[in-house]
């Protein structure tokens, strides 16, 4: 088994048993979600605070 399917199922192996289609894909989802952005960490794509607010702001105009 490739590692992203391997990690996929442990994943949905950990949720409980009683849980429905949606919180697996849920979890799925936001699972992937933090690697992404953990991914873009370590590559210094980031931005800091300041200036999402910034461009937050410039959105509103």
């Amino acid at each position: 088994m490739s590692k992203p399917k391997e990690e996929l199922v442990k994943l949905i192996d950990d949720q409980p048993e009683d849980s429905s289609r949606e919180e697996i894909v849920r979890e799925l989802s936001f699972h992937i979600m933090v690697q992404r952005g953990l991914a873009d960490s370590d590559a210094s794509w980031v931005i800091s605070d300041d200036e999402m607010g910034r461009r937050i702001r410039s959105w509103q105009r």
